[in-house]
């Protein structure tokens, strides 16, 4: 929203174009065509100075939206960063269960092969019994 109050030197400028335009003294030939020119010079002067503040603060407001910008993204950054962290630390517990169930795995299958020799060996045994009893 632009500000439509003129800026203290277009205000200066549009003085000083008033008061050339007021001046005495100046040569009688072409006079009024100076002053005319001298004039419009000031004005055109006090125009630009109003188009520079006016651009100033549309650049003003942009500088103020890119910031917030920089903030948000800011923000964004590190709430992905805490994301990433929170995601690596649940892979390393992730990884440490998997060990954990691999060493249970493993000794889940020693103990069942244990047994297995085990009853082999009984049947084995009860097997020996059995021909002896046959024999006796």
């Amino acid at each position: 929203m632009p500000n439509r109050r003129p800026s203290l030197l277009a205000t200066l400028l549009r003085a000083a174009a008033d008061w050339a335009g007021a001046r005495h003294g100046a040569p009688k030939r072409g006079r009024a065509e100076r002053r005319r020119r001298s004039r419009q010079r000031l004005k055109d002067r006090a125009a630009l100075s109003d188009l520079f503040r006016d651009r100033s603060g549309d650049f003003a407001g942009q500088v103020v939206a890119l910031q917030e910008l920089v903030i948000n993204l800011n923000a964004e950054r590190d709430r992905l960063r805490q994301q990433i962290t929170l995601h690596h630390e649940l892979m390393e517990d992730l990884g440490r269960r998997n060990a954990c169930l691999l060493d249970l795995c493993a000794a889940s299958q020693h103990e069942a092969e244990h047994w297995k020799r085990f009853v082999e060996g009984e049947r084995e045994r009860e097997a020996d019994l059995t021909e002896k009893l046959q024999l006796n």
